[in-house]
């Protein structure tokens, strides 16, 4: 394929103020996919519940005479519903938008160490790994808040109607309501949303739509 767009860019991240000068070629429809990736991230940040909403609320507490008891407060289903419907483009699989592809272009173009490491860390962000560094809710030993349980929550009840993975999902939900988890859900998809937004912005700098790029907290 031909080369579409050569990139020069320094970039300021992690802990330090240090600016690491990146350089890389993009195929064609790689970079296409970067600037379609800025396009659905605007879209994105444009729903009412990411604008002026929260992930909602989860509180757990336990007691001698009452046990474990819990309350749930979640954001108006039609903006969860909202959420999810644009979140689709970086989360599907077969989307050239998926964010984990988006990642693997941007490391390897790039061959600058520290960017890699830093575009893990962006990864461990959407993947919930860096929410399990403060909570880790598990269940018959799969962990609740984790990728793989929340893509199957969207395969069973809202991408897909899918059965079987209803069932698996239940199965390890007998001690604390799917309603709970569905809590930890939307969090995840808040994270999902953080990790896409610092990637659309390091896009923009890299395609001359903002100056610069900073980011500490990842």
């Amino acid at each position: 394929m031909s080369v579409a767009h050569e990139v020069n860019v320094c970039l300021t991240f992690g802990e330090d103020s240090n600016k690491y000068p990146v350089s890389g070629s993009f195929e064609d429809q790689e970079w296409e996919s970067l600037l379609n990736f800025i396009d659905y991230t605007k879209s994105l940040q444009n729903i009412q519940l990411i604008k002026q909403g929260g992930p909602g609320k989860f509180n757990l507490t336990y007691n001698e005479i009452d046990g474990m008891t819990y309350t749930v407060e979640l954001p108006p289903e039609d903006q969860i519903l909202a959420l999810l419907h644009r979140l689709r483009p970086f989360i599907l699989k077969d989307e050239s938008t998926n964010f984990y592809r988006v990642c693997k272009h941007l490391s390897r173009r790039f061959e600058n160490q520290s960017f890699r490491d830093f575009i893990k860390t962006i990864r461990d962000r959407y993947s919930g790994k860096r929410m399990q560094n403060f909570l880790l809710i598990s269940s018959n030993d799969a962990v609740i808040n984790s990728e793989e349980t929340l893509i199957m929550w969207l395969n069973a009840h809202e991408y897909h109607k899918d059965r079987n993975k209803q069932a698996e999902l239940d199965h390890l939900h007998q001690v604390l309501p799917l309603e709970a988890s569905r809590a930890f859900f939307v969090m995840m998809l808040y994270e999902k949303v953080r990790a896409i937004s610092i990637v659309a912005n390091l896009i923009n700098v890299m395609d001359g739509q903002q100056e610069t790029f900073k980011c500490c907290c990842v």
